[in-house]
């Protein structure tokens, strides 16, 4: 039992080693872990998205690149700018409709808009390149059919797809899904 003290395990030194820890009477007690589909992506994220396209957008940064008002980081919390600035609608698919679309025989081009690194950790097993949404480009999708775009909770595919649009891809042809 390591009450008061966390274990820790180097794998390259193959050693074990303890550190001790010091309850603080004066901090709020988690009796739980939080829910991270829904911290990650949920309503708030919806709703900030939603007020931010319909009053013209504001980032109410705290200096230190998070939004103040929802807890998301500047770039998940960026606005999709003027009314000149719209793109014409992707398809917006669910992982349930994925998986039928899939098993129907359905065969995209499959993008993933995280980092390397994420990717690194999970990934879909189909993936056909990996291409962070700031910097995907046309070139780097095939020219004709459908592609699959996703990223973990779905803002940055929505981003990526704006991206794509704006650079001459037929929205028609794309499909945003999150992990």
């Amino acid at each position: 039992l390591l009450s008061g003290r966390i274990l820790v395990y180097d794998a390259l030194d193959m050693k074990f080693s303890e550190v001790g820890l010091k309850k603080l009477d004066d901090r709020e007690e988690i009796n739980e872990l939080i829910d991270y589909q829904g911290f990650c992506a949920g309503h708030v994220a919806k709703k900030l998205d939603d007020d931010t396209v319909s009053s013209g957008g504001s980032n109410d940064n705290d200096g230190e690149g998070n939004n103040a008002n929802s807890g998301r980081t500047m770039d998940e919390a960026e606005t999709t700018g003027s009314a000149e600035d719209t793109v014409p609608e992707f398809h917006s698919i669910n992982p349930t409709e994925t998986l039928e679309k899939l098993s129907n025989g359905w065969s995209p081009w499959v993008l993933d808009v995280r980092l390397q690194t994420e990717h690194d950790i999970v990934a879909l097993p189909f993936t056909d390149q990996v291409a962070p949404h700031r910097t995907v480009q046309p070139d780097q999708i095939p020219k004709a059919g459908e592609v699959l775009v996703y990223c973990k909770a779905g803002v940055r595919g929505k981003k990526a797809c704006d991206r794509l649009i704006k650079l001459g891809i037929d929205s028609d042809r794309l499909y945003k899904r999150s992990l």
